[in-house]
């Protein structure tokens, strides 16, 4: 399925780039539905894929169950699970855990990488995103 374009507006985080850089993501997405409840991102594991929430609510928290230390209620559209970007080693550093039905973006996390180093502005933007969330 080709994702559209028009798609990656709503995410703050590629405002700037250009339409061929915008149109390489979007063939790398891959569209996902996450039925409420399921558990998105598991802490501990390595992290392949960066997610673009285009519907939903996620709540994100530390720990082994849900009553661990909630850090986050992440409502669409924004990007989840971009802390595995700034690790070489890419292990999740939280759960992830859907409160509604998700439709979101799958971003393979070598495609972040290889902007990211085109793009000082893209790096500039992800700081600021994982600043701001603490």
């Amino acid at each position: 399925m080709n994702i559209d374009v028009s798609r990656l507006g709503p995410f703050d985080i590629f405002a700037g780039l250009e339409s061929r850089d915008l149109a390489f993501i979007a063939t790398n997405c891959k569209e996902m539905r996450v039925p409420l409840g399921s558990i998105l991102i598991i802490q501990g594991q390595v992290g392949k894929d960066v997610y673009l929430l285009e519907e939903g609510a996620v709540r994100v928290y530390r720990g082994e169950s849900e009553s661990g230390q909630v850090l986050a209620v992440l409502e669409a559209p924004t990007i989840v699970g971009e802390m595995a970007l700034l690790d070489p080693e890419r292990i999740r550093t939280s759960n992830v855990k859907a409160l509604t039905d998700l439709r979101l973006l799958s971003v393979p996390i070598s495609t972040f990488i290889v902007l990211l180093g085109v793009y000082p502005s893209l790096k500039v933007k992800l700081r600021q995103l994982v600043n701001s969330r603490g």
